[in-house]
């Protein structure tokens, strides 16, 4: 290999010339390419030494113009271009490269005009190791270097340069030059290794159709470890299945190994269609917040997939949860892909949706039906804001695109998703994806030929408008309500919490909803501003308004419908009782009822069975000791937390030891942890923090044994409040010299739980010493921006240092930073937010959503104290 890099030297020094391209700003597109040349086919090659600062690399493109052409737009990003051809036939066209927008919109201008036809691109460059998940990223975990990729949504050109649309589907061919002691891995099998000297490099298969955000590569000096997945009625071949993780993580990789398989299997069984790829790898990644759904090599958080036997509930919601997301997008999104990003909203609803319901069906016990509409509520929270976008935003430039991934697309496109497939039908609903499915395979489609499959095997014209009504506005709707002896009136408008501006025209929804009341059940469609249905059998039982919690909508009810619904709450279905939580705190932030109810709810709901219905409206209550009281009050806050929580937790024992409560139900256990930090740290028992604080100082002095995995972040929380700096500066130097990716994520956090402005200070410090990853920077630095103790000073150092906190976020989720000022709760406090952040916008290439939202999130938090801070008084009194 040392020969290719040697003739990279040369070409750096002959071609400097031609770095200026003069290109007029008007013509740059920037958003869509201009039709007229496509990409055919992909051979990308790759030198990559994860020790080394800098990656090299050269990129054939196969493509077709249309018309003859001396411009070619594409894209690529911070790339230094040593040489740029196209070559036609035998004929070589000397190219100069030059990327003439920000967002990563590159020109290649020829010296001569390129024929219609096909043709070849070659360009050869190097560029830097991203230090965030973006482009191809690396870290050092213990004395090695590792590099992985995150392509989406924009970065694929921060890697190589491309055709970086969902609408250019095409094989990949990659191939991978490495320092011999590496592994290296790709899309597609290995199909050979070649050594010259101190390098091999890796060559892989041909791709199935791509687009460039799915191209994916991992280097390092990895653990592997690998499973047969059996051929299923589906799938008529057994599919080979590894787990790669940084060394040392083998042993941690034994419930991914077993469990995926019946992930898997369940999705093959509901699409009809076999695993679409040639293999199946899952490669961790300390520094990657989340996971990406790679054709054939899905990347993850460490946490994600790695994990001990008697792994806490919440890890495990975590991994089935994420992995079926990721698992669904091998069909739903990389099989078939949107034709451009005003569509990713269906990527990712739909895989966030599947990923919930295959998840559920793999452990009902664990509550993950319920989870997915308590993440709805925190969608309708955003979508309530005044500031926002509908699901299907239309995109038409690259400075929109990170904006389109956030819970608007994920959680309500989720919740529309559950929603009308509980209105068509769940078989009519599966009959329409799967052909859709099929008639769109290895290629790309739309929305509306999504709609079009789904109406289809429905046999109902109602879906394609009813659905639009909810894709294409902001905003929730409020269906108000009346239960009468004769008759349900309902009406709709859409709802609004105080502070935020009614919108000029008066809005409607095709609502999909059913009603419940005892046994009797009624389902329809609400498509007028108003109508009157009969009413349902019985009065004696509450009428339930939002029966099953499918609907996307909020619902409101007179003082006596309240009263029914709150004295039925502890015996209502969860996904009832947590509809019930979310429209009354609803009515109350709209300025409705009283926080007298409020109260009375939570009271009647902490005696409910399942752990999200009994800790809803304790959360809710939590913002308002968190944001919304004078430290005066908290006294006051913490006695009436006690009284509505310490009876309903106190049946349940609590014993930290490791496997103290595994013989109970999986139900009980997540009961007990829910309501845990209610009792704890909201109302403050000093038995428990007493017992938590003990537990957590045996782990920091490296007794790992001294409490469950389950409870510890609540211990070490305990310890470091009641210990101080010392304490922070000891779990610290714990946390670098682990190799357990819960532990140290867990330490993050309690680092930056503070409880006074000196531990602030020391979190922040400790936030960037060496040998913390990225991604558990930006859980520290975000841990002290939550708390009431430590909100100015995160925001003063993050305004101090902007540039080192924003290098720790991912690029495609900079805008995240916002997130750091968004806790405040007064006007003033929201008109700094403004001046400080709007000047910072470019920084972040775009952010105007995430600002004005988070903004508004203030205003309204400061429009509710003004409101309601005098009940909210007189009930702590």
């Amino acid at each position: 290999m040392r020969t290719f890099l040697a003739t990279f030297a040369t070409f750096a020094l002959g071609n400097l010339a031609l770095a200026a391209v003069p290109v007029a700003a008007a013509d740059v597109p920037t958003g869509r390419l201009p039709a007229g040349v496509k990409p055919l086919a992909y051979d990308l090659s790759f030198v990559i030494d994860p020790a080394k600062e800098r990656f090299s690399g050269e990129t054939k493109i196969e493509i077709e113009a249309a018309a003859p052409t001396s411009t070619i737009y594409l894209h690529g990003q911070d790339l230094a271009v040593t040489t740029a051809t196209v070559t036609v036939g035998r004929k070589v066209i000397q190219a100069r490269y030059a990327e003439v927008d920000p967002s990563g919109v590159a020109a290649l201008t020829l010296a001569s005009p390129l024929p219609a036809g096909k043709a070849r691109i070659t360009i050869r460059y190097t560029a830097a190791f991203r230090s965030g998940a973006e482009g191809i990223f690396r870290a050092k975990v213990g004395n090695d270097w590792y590099a992985w990729t995150q392509m989406e949504p924009l970065d694929a050109r921060r890697a190589f340069p491309g055709f970086d649309e969902p609408g250019f589907k095409t094989p990949f061919t990659t191939s991978i030059t490495v320092p011999r002691a590496v592994k290296a891995f790709a899309n597609t099998p290995e199909t050979s290794v070649t050594t010259r000297g101190a390098m091999q490099t890796h060559s892989f298969a041909a791709s199935k159709p791509l687009p460039t955000y799915l191209v994916a590569l991992g280097v390092g000096p990895f653990d592997v470890r690998g499973t047969t997945i059996p051929a299923n009625a589906v799938r008529k071949e057994p599919l080979e299945f590894r787990v790669i993780a940084t060394k040392g993580q083998a042993s941690r990789m034994d419930v991914t190994l077993e469990e995926t398989p019946k992930l898997l299997a369940g999705l093959e069984d509901y699409f009809g269609i076999p695993y679409p790829y040639e293999k199946l790898d899952f490669i961790a990644s300390p520094i990657m917040g989340g996971a990406m759904e790679n054709a054939g090599l899905i990347v993850y958080g460490d946490t994600l997939i790695l994990m001990d036997r008697g792994a806490p509930f919440g890890q495990l919601r975590g991994f089935s949860e994420v992995v079926a997301h990721e698992l669904a997008h091998q069909w739903f999104g990389d099989l078939v892909t949107p034709v451009w990003w005003t569509d990713i909203w269906l990527n990712e609803s739909f895989a966030e949706w599947m990923g919930k319901k295959i998840a559920h069906q793999w452990r009902p016990d664990l509550g993950i039906a319920a989870q997915e509409l308590g993440e709805a509520f925190g969608a309708m929270d955003l979508d309530s804001l005044g500031r926002g976008r509908p699901i299907r935003q239309e995109i038409t430039e690259n400075s929109q695109v990170a904006s389109a991934f956030d819970g608007i697309t994920y959680q309500k496109g989720a919740q529309v998703v559950s929603m009308f497939e509980n209105f068509v039908g769940a078989e009519a609903f599966q009959k329409g994806v799967r052909l859709h499915l099929n008639r769109y395979a290895f290629g790309n489609a739309s929305a509306e030929q999504f709609f079009a499959s789904v109406a289809e095997a429905a046999n109902d014209t109602r879906v394609i408008p009813a659905l639009n009504s909810f894709l294409t506005q902001t905003g929730v709707p409020l269906l108000g309500v009346e239960d009468g002896t004769q008759a349900i009136r309902l009406s709709q408008q859409r709802y609004l919490p105080l502070g935020v501006t009614p919108p000029e025209t008066p809005q409607t929804w095709q609502i999909p909803y059913c009603f419940a009341r005892g046994e009797g059940r009624r389902c329809d469609l609400l498509s007028t501003a108003s109508a009157t249905v009969p009413a349902l059998i019985g009065t004696e039982a509450a009428l339930v308004p939002n029966a099953g919690g499918n609907g996307y909508f909020r619902y409101t009810l007179d003082a006596a419908g309240w009263d029914r619904m709150i004295a039925a709450a502890p015996t209502l279905p969860a996904r009832d009782a947590m509809a019930l939580a979310d429209s009354l705190w609803a009515d109350f932030a709209a300025g409705g009822a009283p926080f007298a109810t409020i109260v009375k709810a939570a009271e009647a709901l902490a005696r409910h069975p399942e752990r999200l219905a009994a800790a809803n409206l304790g959360g809710r209550l939590a913002g308002v000791g968190n944001r919304m009281i004078a430290p005066a009050q908290q006294p006051a806050y913490r006695a009436l937390m006690a009284r509505l929580y310490g009876p309903a937790f106190a049946p349940l024992g609590f014993d930290p030891a490791p496997g103290a409560h595994a013989s109970e139900p999986a139900e009980r256990q997540s009961l007990r942890q829910a309501l845990l930090p209610l009792v704890a740290n909201e109302a403050a028992d000093p038995a428990l923090r007493a017992r938590l604080a003990t537990a957590g100082r045996a782990v920091i002095a490296g007794d790992m044994k001294a409490v469950d995995p389950t409870f510890r972040g609540l211990a070490l929380v305990a310890a470091v409040q009641e210990g101080g700096p010392t304490a922070q500066a000891a779990l610290s130097r714990a946390l670098l010299a682990s190799q357990d990716p819960l532990f140290r994520s867990q330490a993050a956090g309690a680092i930056g739980a503070v409880a006074s402005e000196e531990q602030a200070t020391k979190a922040l410090e400790l936030a960037f010493a060496d040998g913390m990853q990225a991604l558990e920077t930006t859980g520290l630095v975000g841990s002290v921006a939550r708390s009431p103790a430590g909100r100015i000073a995160a925001t003063r150092f993050a305004e101090a240092n902007f540039t080192r906190v924003l290098a720790s976020y991912p690029g495609f989720s900079k805008r995240g930073i916002i997130n750091l000022f968004s806790g405040f709760c007064t006007n003033a406090d929201a008109d700094r937010v403004e001046t400080l952040l709007r000047p910072r916008l470019p920084e972040l290439g775009g952010g105007e959503l995430e600002l004005g939202q988070a903004v508004a999130g203030i205003r309204r938090c400061a429009a509710l104290t003004e409101a309601k801070g005098s009940e909210i008084a007189a009930a702590l009194r």
